[in-house]
């Protein structure tokens, strides 16, 4: 029964990977681009950092810019986002870093967007073929999909529900593991200008939990709705 349950969840992860690549098939396959700045600004930057690392150059400071600029703390660089390296091998293996092939790894930060809701919603005891099924129908969401045009962005997007995974078993299961989680995914999140968005949504969501968890012990059911009506027209103002 165990091994059955190991062998879904294994089954469920495996889906929740590839679904965005069969969802997003025209662009999988090439039949279509990515529009916007996609190749102009964020794919021209990976390339040309590729090609200094290549060469045995590692770029801090770009030229291109008005009379330059830090290329290290650009953020259409990203230069610190560690899943980013992977574009970097590839043109090293390869020798050549296509506009495709970065396409294909934009798509990967859906991959790990539903895939973290995927977990995070486990981590509440939901059915797995409830967690499954939103996972997937989250990558369907045309809010999450049009952030392909934005590959910093999505790949900064991706790791947030990873956050509320490790701040739920943080609080549940009180595993160690949680800090892991938080300090790397938080690490991939702020390697872009997202960390403003970054710390209002992640420290409000702990305190959310503390102050329900709280009321809900003391049987305070007033002041339990209360606080969670002013909570989220707090939120959403």
């Amino acid at each position: 029964m165990k091994n059955d349950f190991k062998l879904k969840i294994k089954f469920s992860i495996l889906i929740i990977l590839i679904w965005p690549y069969i969802f997003l098939f025209p662009i999988t396959f090439g039949l279509i681009g990515i529009g916007n700045d996609f190749d102009l600004i964020y794919f021209s930057y990976k390339r040309y950092i590729a090609e200094m690392i290549v060469n045995g150059i590692i770029p801090l400071w770009s030229p291109t810019e008005a009379t330059g600029i830090s290329l290290i703390f650009n953020p259409f660089a990203q230069f610190f986002y560690i899943p980013g390296w992977i574009n970097y091998l590839f043109h090293f293996l390869t020798g050549n870093l296509t506009l495709h092939f970065y396409a294909i790894y934009t798509i990967s930060a859906i991959s790990i967007f539903s895939l973290g809701t995927y977990f995070w919603l486990k981590s509440f005891n939901f059915n797995n073929s409830i967690s499954l099924l939103s996972a997937l129908l989250i990558a369907c969401s045309l809010k999450v999909t049009e952030l392909l045009r934005f590959p910093n962005a999505a790949h900064a997007a991706a790791w947030m529900p990873w956050v509320l995974y490790g701040i739920n078993i943080m609080f549940l299961k009180k595993n160690k593991v949680s800090f892991f989680i938080i300090f790397f995914c938080n690490l991939f999140i702020n390697s872009w200008i997202s960390i403003f968005y970054c710390v209002l949504f992640i420290f409000i969501y702990p305190i959310y939990y503390i102050f329900t968890k709280y009321y809900k012990s003391k049987k305070n059911k007033k002041n339990y709705i209360k606080f969670k009506f002013l909570f989220f027209v707090f939120y959403y103002i």
